[in-house]
């Protein structure tokens, strides 16, 4: 059995390399890019950014030859260039669909309406498609997924990100027939669901990082969305609206995350939560078995455990770093890192950070107006709230308090969004299965 770098250099020897293409040069983006051009069998030859200028500069700083990159925004001249060896920037998002000769799409803006845009196009162009957008995944994964099904591509979130890595860590014990009693994630800030841009605009700049999504981390939106999109991928949903959160360290992981039966803090098994503390930034998985000859295992192996509860715990995730892995899977095996393929269990919901009037408009996620929670998807459909993923841009029609969730009956919707049709059709799929 050859290696994975082994079967990439196989790949480029015969066919040349995976001929990538990303939507978003931004930090992520640019990370992503820097890590492919240290690996055999794949390269990002195209690159969309809003921002004149940008996708050049990325390039550039991932140690591409600025002689080799062209601008364009007209696909058959792209395909060629790419053909030629040369690399594509653009400020187009909806030109990489429409290049032949593109094999995967990545999607790394973090804007809802753009990731949901983006993946549509790709995948009813026939492209894999590798989604780092977690909110627009939180929103219309469920979509998506069926629709790659149906058009003969993976569509799947990214290896590194804590979706992903928990998934990885899940797919694991799973295997092995272990219990599975809880799956989590630590959450890096101290969690402060009012912290807007302004707030750490200082952070944010020393960070060299955008003050919007420092504050989506800070406000707990980034946390809700990614244990969203593990959620409905595993079925394993929140106990309580906004999970528990509890402050908790490595050792105590198989204390704190287990049924209060145990000395825990859930009802039952079988659900998604986070801990703050130092647990951060790794995830984990809580295991369980009652084969005595197993127990006796896990515990001569020193495997982080309490009573018959043991955490299985990974103390990093690289992020954007690791996205290469969910490329060459899907590519070479039409294998999905993390993907929604079972009807929804979660929802990040939409949640009044200040108190909001009629005539107000709704912002940017990590902004002024709103922060992600998340809630089980039942009870976020029986109370009409809205995922967070459609209110950006949406009108306020009538007051909501500080705190409390946004209704459709609330806003009016901001029309011709592709998320919003997206989460239409995911809602009738839904229905019908029903």
């Amino acid at each position: 059995m050859t290696t994975l770098r082994e079967r990439l250099r196989a790949y480029e020897a015969e066919h040349g390399p995976i001929r990538v293409g990303l939507v978003g040069a931004g930090q992520m983006g640019t990370g992503l890019m820097s890590q492919m051009e240290k690996m055999d069998g794949m390269k990002v030859v195209a690159v969309a950014d809003v921002l004149p200028g940008r996708p050049k500069a990325a390039y550039v700083e991932s140690s591409v030859a600025a002689e080799l990159v062209h601008e364009t925004d007209d696909a058959g001249r792209a395909a060629a260039l790419i053909a030629d060896g040369r690399r594509v920037a653009t400020s187009s998002s909806d030109l990489l669909a429409r290049i032949d000769n593109l094999d995967v799409i990545v999607e790394a803006t973090g804007i809802p309406e753009i990731g949901a845009a983006v993946c549509l196009a790709a995948i009813e162009a026939g492209k894999h498609t590798v989604n780092m957008n977690v909110e627009a995944d939180a929103t219309v994964g469920y979509y998506l997924g069926r629709l790659a099904a149906e058009h003969g591509v993976t569509y799947t979130l990214s290896a590194g990100d804590e979706p992903g890595t928990i998934k990885e860590l899940y797919d694991f014990a799973d295997a092995l027939g272990f219990q599975i009693v809880t799956i989590g994630k630590g959450k890096n800030n101290p969690l402060d669901r009012t912290c807007n841009p302004d707030h750490v605009a200082e952070k944010a700049r020393r960070n060299n990082m955008s003050a919007k999504m420092l504050a989506s981390f800070v406000d707990g939106t980034k946390t809700m969305v990614e244990m969203t999109a593990v959620a409905n991928a595993t079925g394993y949903a929140p106990e309580v609206r906004g999970a528990y959160g509890p402050k908790c360290t490595v050792p105590e992981l198989a204390k704190v995350f287990v049924p209060k039966a145990a000395g825990g803090i859930f009802d039952a098994p079988g659900a998604v939560d986070y801990a703050v503390g130092d647990v951060a930034p790794g995830v984990f998985v809580i295991i369980t078995t009652d084969q005595p000859k197993i127990i006796t295992d896990l515990r001569y192996l020193r495997l982080n455990g309490h009573g018959n509860y043991w955490a299985i715990y990974r103390p990093y995730h690289l992020a954007n770093l690791e996205t290469p892995i969910s490329v060459a899977n899907a590519f070479l095996d039409r294998r999905a890192t993390i993907v929604t393929l079972r009807p929804p269990v979660a929802e990040t919901i939409a949640v009044a950070k200040r108190d909001l009037q009629p005539g107000d408009t709704i912002d940017a996620l990590g902004g002024f107006t709103v922060y992600g929670m998340i809630d089980k998807a039942e009870a976020a459909r029986d109370e009409q709230i809205v995922p967070l993923g459609l209110v950006v841009g949406a009108q306020v029609l009538r007051p909501v308090k500080m705190g409390e969730p946004v209704r459709y009956g609330d806003i009016h919707l901001k029309e011709g969004q592709v998320i919003t049709e997206l989460r239409r059709r995911q809602d009738e799929l839904l229905r019908v299965a029903a």
